[in-house]
């Protein structure tokens, strides 16, 4: 499974194949790599070039990949304090026999959902930011938002990733 670990959880799971739930805070950390090559290309552009149809990819990659660092670390961070076994498989049989429930509280893509459970565990995680921007982000942020052609304030998406690079440093 090494060579696939470079992929997203969910299309892991697409293809059949299980994860074990330290990838997921090694996908956020890949997920935040790829935002900070997002940003320092997208740095490099003129003002004049930011309604270009590459600037646009881009700021929306940004944006898509930052909410996956999110979610991933919050879905590795229940795992952790659940005390899940870091060699089982994340599948609903293994989570089923840790007390998680795999369809309720794991495969979903909500961030308001996994931050419900985590906060049921302990408190002190919460993915919300004080800044109003960043939540309405949050709150539109899905896995769909890829095939999605709308317009985003790249200043606000920038933001958004610090916000979620923040998150990810709480793990």
């Amino acid at each position: 499974m090494s060579e696939l670990v470079s992929w997203r959880p969910t299309c892991l799971a697409k293809a059949g194949l299980r994860m074990k739930y330290p990838e997921y805070l090694a996908s956020a950390k890949r997920h935040n790599h790829a935002c900070r090559v997002l940003k320092a290309k997208l740095d490099t552009f003129d003002e004049s070039d930011s309604n270009s149809e590459e600037f646009k990819f881009l700021v929306l990659s940004m944006y898509y990949l930052s909410g996956y660092i999110i979610e991933c670390a919050q879905k590795f961070k229940i795992f952790e304090l659940k005390q899940y076994d870091p060699s089982a498989e994340v599948d609903e049989p293994n989570c089923t026999s840790a007390g998680i429930d795999y369809r309720k509280r794991i495969k979903t893509h909500r961030f308001d959902s996994l931050q419900n459970y985590l906060d049921s565990l302990i408190g002190g995680f919460s993915y919300v930011s004080d800044k109003r921007e960043i939540n309405i982000l949050l709150k539109k942020w899905s896995p769909e938002i890829r095939y999605s052609h709308i317009d985003l304030e790249y200043h606000e998406i920038k933001e958004f990733y610090a916000h979620s690079n923040q998150y990810l440093k709480k793990m």
